[in-house]
């Protein structure tokens, strides 16, 4: 029978393949555009041959400032989910990782609306979907923030 604690542990299960997948993805970004660490060679890496040099560059820049955000955001949801694991929903620390992720997701945005000029169109909508998640992100930390507000006002009625 699937029970909360089953979807909490396959999210946090997701989430932790995910933070591996995302250390990979940079680690063999080098190899994937230009064939090694140390610049691209002669043969080039899988992708350089279908992109031009200042395009490879851009694709390189952009990643690597959004892996930084992306391993914030997905050490707060493991830290978020870690502790819905352990029942503890409303808290403060669950605020600050739901605005944590939110702000991680806006900065996606902007570095994916200054990167799209340089690489293609359709970073502008990954762009958009990064805004609308940051979105989101935000209202549900202002509906987790008043319900620790509520749960703070019971506590001390009781």
């Amino acid at each position: 029978m699937w029970t909360k604690s089953n979807s909490a542990t396959l999210s946090l299960a997701c989430t932790r393949v995910l933070i591996f997948a995302v250390v990979a993805i940079a680690v063999s970004l080098p190899f994937l555009l230009t064939g090694g660490f140390y610049g691209s060679h002669a043969d080039g890496g899988v992708l350089y041959e279908y992109m031009p040099a200042e395009t490879v560059r851009a694709v390189f820049i952009c990643a690597y400032i959004c892996f930084a955000p992306t391993m914030v955001a997905l050490f707060s949801l493991d830290k978020l989910l870690t502790n819905i694991r352990k029942e503890i929903v409303f808290d403060r620390a669950n605020v600050k990782g739901l605005r944590i992720i939110s702000w991680c997701c806006f900065i996606i945005a902007i570095v994916m609306l200054c990167g799209w000029p340089f690489i293609s169109f359709v970073l502008a909508f990954v762009a958009a979907a990064a805004a609308f998640f940051g979105i989101l992100m935000r209202v549900v930390k202002n509906v987790i923030d008043a319900a620790c507000e509520i749960k703070a006002e019971n506590d001390f009625t009781v």
